[in-house]
């Protein structure tokens, strides 16, 4: 089962099931998933990967300059004239 914290999904799993597929959801853990483990319907417990993923690769929306990188580094000289 699937759930969404955030934007973040989340495998959620009983400790039974975990306990008998085991190194199914290590397998799935080492390839990024984070598994919520459950027992008598509440949280006891999370598996996270040791290696956190960059986050930049999970943005879905990729931001955008609206202008030129060569104008973000130039110096704003009528700002800087009322200081001298």
């Amino acid at each position: 089962m699937y759930m969404i914290e955030g934007k973040i999904k989340m495998i959620e799993v009983s400790a039974t099931k975990l306990r008998n597929n085991l190194f199914d959801y290590l397998d799935k853990v080492s390839g990024g998933e984070t598994i919520i483990i459950r027992r008598n319907n509440h949280e006891v417990a999370r598996l996270v990967p040791t290696q956190q993923k960059d986050w930049r690769e999970k943005m879905r929306i990729k931001p955008k300059l609206l202008v030129a990188p060569e104008l973000l580094v130039q110096p704003m000289e009528d700002v800087w004239e009322d200081y001298t």
